[in-house]
């Protein structure tokens, strides 16, 4: 079954973000490459990740990135920056809740701001798939818009408004969180606040 709520003019959308974000990582793909090991690390899939500047970026540390995105425009602006930089880096056109991955192979999810572009009657199939995907002892990064402070979001944008509903999902999923969950704002547009979590799979739920 597949399945796309990628809304319309994919291009316009790819184009937009590709000027919102650019090419620099977000803080949790830092985090990401500073606490785990590129050759002690297997597969790193970012998901939903746009036109890759986190697949890539982590694909220049080392790592082996696999990059997971609906939106065909924007893997097509991640398959030239990947060639012209040459780099190494899988690319796959597909949308949670599924994913054409095997079961218990990836070692490391950045779901960096993608959870809120996920309508909510998906949102907890969607990290169930996260879980099935990953290794036992693997990591869930994951981030979701909670409010803008002062301004409203388009209807495009189906946020987790509060914490303990972050929290909540991912419990439901399977997961365990590893530390709190944090309020973070946006380095470039503050008053977009989100919420971040690191997670891992709760091994005694299943």
């Amino acid at each position: 079954m597949k399945l796309s709520y990628v809304r319309d003019l994919e291009q316009e959308g790819a184009e937009f973000w590709l000027r919102r974000v650019g090419w620099e990582p977000s803080e949790v793909a830092k985090m990401i490459a500073q606490k785990n090991e590129p050759e002690k690390t297997g597969y790193v899939v970012d998901i939903g990740g746009g036109h890759g500047r986190e697949a890539l970026w982590l694909a220049e540390q080392g790592f082996v990135s696999i990059l997971v995105e609906p939106n065909k425009y924007s893997l097509r602006y991640a398959r030239k920056r990947a060639k012209n930089k040459g780099l190494n880096v899988y690319l796959m056109n597909a949308t949670l809740p599924y994913l054409p991955l095997c079961s218990g192979t990836v070692d490391v999810v950045d779901f960096y701001w993608t959870l809120h572009q996920i309508p909510d009657e998906y949102k907890l199939a969607s990290l169930k798939e996260i879980y099935r995907i990953l290794k036992r002892h693997g990591t869930l990064y994951s981030t979701s818009f909670g409010y803008w402070e002062g301004h409203t979001m388009p209807s495009s944008i189906y946020p987790v408004a509060e914490k303990g509903t972050f929290l909540s999902l991912h419990v439901s999923a399977g997961f365990k969180p590893v530390g709190k969950i944090e309020e973070r704002s946006d380095s470039i547009v503050s008053y977009e606040k989100f919420w971040y979590g690191m997670f891992q799979k709760n091994l005694r739920w299943r």
